[in-house]
């Protein structure tokens, strides 16, 4: 069975040798074979959007399970952190800062905590600053098509889309 690739190369030098006046096929011949492969080409088409469909069933069903194991994994995570606490806070009531044996140890230690007090944060200097801007690509797109001149942002040819109903 021939393949999309080169039934569309086929397509392209037949239409391709429909501009030569030195054929050795008439324009009637050409037209039907055009149509034959046009048609070809559709059903390769019908094909491949089936697998595409059955590819999408196969992404949902992967969607769903990870959904499941992200679940069970929050569980298994918070049921860890909860017994590790459990672990410190019974630890630090009985006074114990260290427990040894032969498979890990268990050391209390204290880690100073950063409180940030003031309401406004721009009171703290700026070398402390973590920020990032977010460009609104949408609304420049729009400003742009409206013939607003945007410093830094033009708008590129894009590649054709498919779509599919």
């Amino acid at each position: 069975m021939t393949s999309l690739y080169n039934l569309t190369e086929q397509m392209i030098g037949l239409r391709n040798m429909m501009e030569d006046d030195d054929l050795p096929l008439t324009h009637d011949q050409l037209t039907d074979t055009l149509d034959g492969l046009s048609g070809e080409i559709e059903i390769k088409a019908e094909n491949l959007m089936g697998y595409v469909s059955n590819l999408a069933s196969d992404v949902d069903m992967i969607d769903i399970e990870i959904k499941r194991l992200t679940a069970r994994k929050k569980v298994i995570k918070n049921r860890q952190d909860g017994l590790k606490r459990y672990l410190r806070d019974n630890m630090a009531a009985a006074e114990i800062d260290k427990i040894t044996c032969p498979l890990f140890s268990i050391t209390l230690r204290k880690a100073p905590l950063v409180a940030i007090t003031p309401s406004d944060p721009f009171e703290i200097p700026e070398k402390y600053h973590r920020t990032t801007v977010a460009i609104n690509k949408t609304l420049v797109k729009q400003d742009l098509n409206a013939g607003i001149e945007i410093p830094g942002c033009k708008l590129l040819p894009g590649q054709r889309g498919l779509l599919i109903k």
